[in-house]
């Protein structure tokens, strides 16, 4: 196993997080078919859910498929994981403006590690583990 390996698994790693988690976090009673949320936000929330997991999707097959050059794959799964998991943390630290909140209250989303939200949590280990992998890549 090279370095470059470790930095392929790592990326991996850090896609499948925001690909496969908001799927369980999100697609639920507490989210998606949460009877007090309007039906415009839950579907709202399906839609982004299933966009961030495409998107995951995609970056997986540059990393791996060998359809294009690993450095051009390694590029453009860098800024595609890059977009939605920005997106994240523009919405979070935006919510104030619109009146949203980053904690779900309920549900595996609000799920707290100490004093730190699991959204957040999850997001933010996804977002160091894919610069480590992407740094480790040569």
């Amino acid at each position: 196993m090279t370095i470059s390996d470790l930095g392929l698994g790592l990326m991996s790693v850090a896609i499948l997080q925001y690909m496969v988690g908001p799927l369980f976090a999100d697609l639920n009673r507490s989210h998606a078919a949460n009877p007090a949320w309007p039906g415009h936000a839950r579907f709202h929330v399906v839609a982004q859910t299933l966009a961030g997991s495409a998107i995951g999707g995609v970056a997986l097959f540059f990393l791996w498929s060998g359809r294009v050059d690993l450095a051009l794959g390694t590029c453009i799964a860098t800024i595609l994981s890059l977009a939605v998991l920005g997106s994240f943390f523009i919405a979070l630290f935006s919510a104030p403006i619109y009146g949203g909140s980053g904690y779900a209250g309920s549900g595996l989303a609000s799920t707290r590690l100490g004093r730190i939200d699991g959204n957040v949590a999850n997001f933010g280990s996804s977002l160091v583990i894919l610069l480590i992998g992407r740094l480790l890549i040569a």
